[in-house]
């Protein structure tokens, strides 16, 4: 009660000093926070790439770049098509582009296309660990991802089931 007769007190030209400290430093913080996050989405913005995948595959794919006896990869409609074959593979001359897009994941089933989902943990969806790193035995970039439930790939890579919170 103190504050608010102090507050009523101030004049009205330090008021406005006083509304613009309160309201900007939150301002000013979450800038600073959330700031390069979403300037590094902006500035690494990239076209998304389609991953076609054989229906009934399970397991992890991986796509080897900078192979050079290997095509580049097909584009259509502005994306790069990863057409990934039965063992859920596949070797390309294209390097990896950095940066972030919204990639698309589809199963090939009788000439159609069926969406895969890419939606993070406790979730659901059909596409899990999705990162790009560097092959220690010959120096050169591979792209890997899981394809399966979300159950499967927490056992995958956490057998024990230590590691990841239960949803």
């Amino acid at each position: 009660m103190v504050f608010l007769v102090g507050l009523t007190s101030v004049p009205k030209a330090n008021s406005h000093i006083l509304v613009l400290a309160v309201l900007g430093f939150p301002i000013i913080i979450t800038a600073v926070v959330l700031g390069p996050s979403a300037l590094d989405l902006v500035l690494h913005h990239r076209p998304p790439d389609r991953y076609v995948i054989p229906a009934g595959f399970h397991g992890w794919a991986r796509i080897d770049f900078r192979q050079a006896s290997a095509p580049a990869l097909p584009v259509e409609k502005g994306e790069r098509v990863f057409r990934l074959d039965a063992n859920g593979r596949l070797q390309t001359s294209d390097i990896p582009r950095s940066g972030h897009g919204k990639d698309e994941f589809f199963a090939a089933k009788d000439g159609n296309l069926l969406p895969l989902e890419y939606l993070g943990m406790c979730k659901g969806g059909a596409i899990w660990g999705l990162e790009t790193l560097t092959d220690e035995r010959t120096g050169l970039p591979y792209t890997h991802f899981f394809v399966g439930s979300e159950g499967d790939y927490r056992h995958e890579v956490d057998p024990t089931g230590k590691n990841f919170p239960s949803c």
